[in-house]
């Protein structure tokens, strides 16, 4: 009997026939082997290999393998991790969680940190397919339950692959019932504002026949906000947004992809905190009526991001950016002096670097931590104390 073809063979995980091989590849990889040793460190190489060996499917290796090695980075690289809002939504039942994106790796590894931790069911995870820059990258990603997100094609080839995208989203919820965990944009936000990008509504919509409330709604929506005390990446980020607002474009270095990964994982991060908002099916009201497809997406966004920002925790460090940048005090009572000046000087080393100008760097990297704040001031939200 002919077997079935698979339609999401391109961009879905690894199958249980297909783990196997993926182990043996990665295990041939020294580099590989090396990082096992490193990051588990309950156990010796040898042991860990035959345990890797015995692993049959995405969930075992989730588990066995690299939520140890999470665990490690974690704690290697975070002065502490939080979580709230997770009450708010049946965790039995799949979801579209559509997140705000500020690290390449760390956003999606800490939500899947948090399920494992609870024996709850990972999601599957949308990584772009640029990152996938070896083999055994694609390993580790395709065995960590990702699924790819194809971004650097011509555009009948993009609409091809976000129709497929889209089925594969739809079928992970409606049918496998497994949840799905992607970014609001395309890429990482580089200055500080959380924006959900129309293009990844649309891409959701597009595999569906019916209205836009209705389709959406079957998607079961949540807002996901993760806030880092310290930005992964602020220093090559503010360098990146100088390098296109003076060239009016920006061109990756070939290793650039692969540094803001390990630097993403490995750089000190302070407090993080992960929130889930309010699911969104209550605001997709059908009987909402759009001039057009476009408006209802504009809407929708609209809803995710007020969910996404009203959840999003600032920082002793998102305070002083805003009254420095602003020759305020506005949010003087939100931190100490002595916090100041040790951010202040934070700043000043992270501007300092060969070919940016330093003046630009730091108030590139001060609105950075500043735009949370003025992203809360925008949704209407006021220092304690402060009248109307």
């Amino acid at each position: 009997m002919r077997k079935k073809q698979d339609p999401f063979a391109s961009i879905r995980p690894y199958t249980t026939e297909e783990i196997p091989y993926a182990i043996n590849r990665m295990l041939m990889s020294p580099q590989f082997v090396t990082s096992l040793t490193n990051f588990i460190e309950t156990a010796n190489t040898a042991t860990l290999v035959r345990r890797m060996r015995k692993l049959k499917t995405t969930d075992d290796l989730q588990r066995e393998i690299f939520f140890p090695m999470l665990h490690t980075f974690i704690h290697r690289s975070c002065e502490e991790l939080t979580f709230g809002g997770f009450d708010r939504i049946d965790m039995h039942k799949p979801h579209v969680f559509i997140a705000n994106h500020r690290d390449i790796i760390m956003d999606s590894a800490i939500l899947q940190y948090y399920l494992i931790s609870k024996n709850l069911p990972g999601t599957r995870s949308g990584i772009g397919d640029n990152l996938l820059m070896s083999p055994l990258f694609t390993d580790i990603a395709k065995t960590n339950n990702m699924f790819t997100v194809f971004r650097s094609h011509d555009t009948r080839t993009m609409l091809a692959s976000s129709k497929l995208l889209s089925e594969y989203i739809r079928q992970s919820i409606t049918k496998d019932k497994i949840s799905v965990w992607i970014s609001q944009r395309n890429g990482r936000t580089k200055d500080g504002l959380d924006k959900t990008q129309q293009g990844v509504l649309k891409m959701l919509y597009s595999s569906s026949r019916t209205e836009v409330m209705s389709s959406l709604k079957e998607l079961n929506i949540v807002p996901l906000s993760i806030s880092y005390e310290y930005e992964p990446c602020d220093q090559m980020k503010a360098r990146e947004l100088l390098k296109t607002k003076q060239n009016k474009s920006y061109v990756k270095d070939p290793q650039e992809d692969y540094n803001s990964i390990t630097k993403g994982i490995f750089s000190y991060k302070g407090r993080v905190h992960m929130e889930v908002g309010e699911p969104i099916n209550p605001q997709l009201d059908e009987n909402l009526k759009f001039p057009s497809a476009n408006d209802a997406l504009i809407y929708v966004c609209e809803c995710i991001d007020k969910e996404i920002h009203r959840h999003y925790r600032l920082w002793e460090n998102n305070y002083i950016a805003y009254d420095v940048l602003h020759n305020s005090s506005r949010f003087a009572e939100e931190y100490m002096e002595s916090e100041k000046n040790e951010f202040i000087k934070y700043i000043r080393r992270q501007a300092n670097i060969a070919d940016a100008n330093y003046t630009r760097m730091k108030q590139q990297l001060l609105a950075i931590y500043a735009n949370p704040v003025e992203a809360f001031l925008q949704m209407g939200g006021r220092p304690e104390g402060e009248e109307a």
